[in-house]
């Protein structure tokens, strides 16, 4: 038992941090582009910032949607990934029992 727990410490220990690291890279990136463009959306006209105005024109206000923020996808992620790895040692478990 105590070689699969050693097996999924250093796989553990060698994909979290890839994982972090691609996240951060991502959030630079995300960053980098918001400058690029000044900072505002893209979908909205830049003479008219909100939907009151827009509505006030006679336009239709554009759905509000709510994106994924970056702390809700890592979660998901290390959720996935235990879920991955407890599938894997109940598995081995199995296996070593028969």
């Amino acid at each position: 038992m105590s070689e699969i727990l050693k097996a999924m410490a250093i796989s553990g220990s060698i994909l979290l941090p890839v994982v972090v690291l691609v996240i951060v890279v991502s959030i630079f990136a995300v960053r980098r582009g918001e400058a690029a463009m000044g900072g505002h959306d893209p979908g909205l006209p830049s003479g008219s910032s909100s939907g009151a105005a827009a509505a006030a024109a006679g336009k239709a206000a554009p759905v509000q949607t709510r994106d994924a923020t970056v702390l809700e996808i890592l979660v998901l992620g290390v959720v996935l990934f235990t879920l991955t790895m407890g599938l894997l040692i109940g598995i081995s478990v199995i296996q070593h029992l028969n």
